[in-house]
């Protein structure tokens, strides 16, 4: 490198005009050609070029170099929590999210054996999984709730890695929260399914009937498309209708849930006494509609 500093310089158009003689200059260093004053190609010689070509060494060290360095900024901007150990699972390598995850830094936990540093059992399945990978050669994945931080759930994966194992942690406590909510939304769904006299419909932000289930058809007598795009206040008695609708408005305004007691305006004419439970559908902290659980006395 110190050759290129005390190389020649020539533009372009003097090499072209007088190649043989940049050529004889190349004989003993470089030549750098310059293009608008700015260094573009270098001329050498054959032999200069074979010279540092059977320089194997400086060509890996620089390959190995750049690696080290595209895989410090790739851990360095993961979104997941990331951790190399040895073989004997001493910790040889963090990055920012998994100090953040462990609430230490990287010089606390680089060198220090893993069942030092997380000595709880469930810290010490992740540990025999570690082991499991460095014995087989093959990944594995699996969740955890966290010990460090309460109420978080982490999804883990480990895996081979140079010199050792390592393994990546992402927070999955929203996902894992949302899979329990579906659990417990499909139980909701069976037990009212066997109550006959409980329907369950939902309503957009302006109160207007979206979703209806069959119970709530069977019990106005309408089908759904003749309620579709109906607002709940016109099927219900009109004397309720004021008072309803307030209800809903308070709802709709982030207010808690509501009761309302009237009578269902049934499609053979008659009145169904009901009592409707009001609860706000939130989306990112606001009310994006309105479920509703309508309980008559009768079984229909």
């Amino acid at each position: 490198m110190k050759n290129l500093v005390a190389a020649a310089h020539a533009t372009a158009g003097e090499v072209s005009r007088n190649f043989g003689q940049w050529q004889d200059v190349a004989l003993t260093g470089p030549v750098i050609i310059t293009h608008h004053g700015r260094p573009r190609v270098v001329l050498l010689s054959a032999d200069r070029y074979a010279s540092w070509n059977d320089m194997p060494e400086v060509a890996s060290a620089a390959v190995d170099r750049t690696a080290e360095t595209s895989r410090e900024a790739i851990l360095e901007h993961l979104a997941e929590g990331f951790i190399a150990l040895d073989p004997t699972l001493h910790v040889t390598s963090v990055n920012p999210v998994f100090e953040a995850l462990a609430g230490r830094s990287a010089g606390q936990l680089i060198g220090a054996n893993w069942s030092d540093l997380f000595p709880l059992a469930p810290q010490a399945v992740i540990a025999e999984q570690m082991r499991r990978v460095l014995r087989t050669g093959e990944a594995v994945e699996f969740e955890a709730d966290s010990t460090l931080q309460s109420g978080r759930c982490y999804g883990v994966r480990v895996f081979p890695y140079p010199d050792g194992v390592a393994a990546l942690f992402v927070n999955r406590t929203e996902e894992h929260d949302l899979r329990n909510r579906l659990r417990y939304a499909q139980a909701m769904r069976a037990a009212t399914a066997a109550l006959p006299q409980l329907a369950v419909a939902r309503l957009n932000i302006r109160g207007v009937l979206a979703e209806m289930d069959t119970d709530f058809l069977r019990l106005t007598g309408f089908s759904s498309a003749e309620l579709l795009d109906c607002r709940l206040t016109d099927i219900i008695r009109p004397t309720d209708r004021r008072a309803l609708t307030q209800a809903l408005e308070k709802v709709l305004q982030g207010g808690p849930a509501a009761r309302v007691a009237t009578a269902l305006m049934v499609k053979a004419g008659e009145e169904r006494p009901v009592e409707l439970s009001l609860a706000p559908i939130l989306r990112e902290g606001a009310a994006d509609g309105v479920m509703v659980l309508m309980m008559t006395a009768d079984e229909g």
